[in-house]
């Protein structure tokens, strides 16, 4: 039975739940350059931020903001939180966020759910609540008055771009797995087979020409394109086989890139070669023996980790194409 990941994500600790989150911002590529974790006194309302460009917090950045609470979060909360933004950006220390979004796992009460959905009343009261439950709660011992600047703050700001998620909607944004795979183990399952394209490609040109230049040692025949090998009785099965295990290799990559930490499929990745490094170094009679003696080798490894669990033969013998596309362990020498 799969485990209820919303419900693990509200027992994590406050730091943890930031930590989660910062990882889950690592994988969401497409919407972010970078991303920064701020922990600690005086991260001036900020958890973790997104940035948009490489001028992170000088261009446009989302702020997400980390309530790890025993109940909702509360109206007076939200306020203090979002306030505090206000007076930062009104003191020059950073530009507004363009989006803001509370990370509350029990979610939001049904008043900060209710300014949450009606963005202009929500900016209104602050301009009207300001001095008299905001002012006194943002600083201790100090009482932070409702500046003209703090009023172009809140007048300037987007409230259409506030937003709040619990834990369920969290654990189910796509970006989110492998956040969960790195802290709660989820098996994100198999990976799809790769599709072989009839022409060759330019990802796969360089191990190609490597195979052709041992098909033209072994003879018989001269093989200057992929077409001629492919269409040889002698090794035309043995370049489609080779194509197969590669574009399984490609579509296992692009699958546990999306699903898993960066560091999962780099550590796939170096068992495999450091499984068959010493075979392909080792003497033969040909470069296709060579390649014969690699690829029955990495079939047979069990590499650890949910990656080596879902590896099948052809994924592994295509990494090891994937090695010799970058010269790592090239067939022809």
């Amino acid at each position: 039975m799969r485990p209820n990941y919303a419900v693990l994500v509200r027992s994590l600790p406050a730091d943890g739940l930031e930590d989660f989150v910062n990882d889950w911002l690592a994988k969401r590529v497409k919407d972010y350059h970078s991303h920064e974790l701020w922990r600690g006194t005086g991260d001036m309302g900020r958890d973790v931020t997104g940035y948009v460009t490489e001028r992170r917090m000088e261009g446009p950045w989302d702020n997400f903001q980390c309530k790890q609470l025993s109940k909702t979060l509360s109206e007076p909360a939200a306020f203090v939180e979002l306030g505090k933004i206000f007076m930062h950006a009104a003191a020059g220390e950073f530009s507004l966020p363009r989006a803001y979004t509370f990370v509350a796992p029990r979610g939001v009460g049904r008043a900060v759910q209710a300014f949450i959905a009606h963005p202009e009343r929500f900016r209104q009261a602050f301009l009207d609540r300001w001095d008299t439950d905001i002012a006194k709660r943002l600083v201790d011992r100090q009482e932070i008055l409702l500046t003209p600047e703090i009023r172009a703050m809140i007048v300037a700001f987007n409230f259409n771009e506030i937003h709040w998620l619990d834990s369920a909607r969290l654990v189910n944004d796509p970006a989110c797995k492998p956040a969960l795979v790195k802290w709660f183990g989820d098996d994100p399952g198999p990976s799809p087979r790769g599709m072989v394209p009839d022409q060759i490609q330019s990802e796969e040109s360089p191990y190609v020409g490597q195979l052709l230049r041992l098909y033209e040692e072994k003879g018989p025949g001269r093989y200057p394109d992929a077409a001629a090998a492919l269409a040889s009785a002698e090794h035309g099965t043995h370049l489609r086989d080779q194509r197969t295990r590669f574009f399984d290799a490609v579509a296992f990559d692009r699958f546990y890139r999306d699903s898993t930490p960066d560091d999962y499929l780099m550590n796939f990745k170096d068992e495999i070669y450091h499984g068959v490094v010493e075979t392909h170094g080792e003497p033969q009679v040909s470069g296709l023996a060579r390649l014969t003696q690699v690829m029955k080798l990495a079939a047979i490894l069990q590499p650890s980790g949910i990656l080596g669990k879902h590896a099948g033969p052809p994924v592994k013998q295509g990494t090891c194409h994937q090695f010799a596309n970058e010269g790592r362990l090239p067939w022809h020498r």
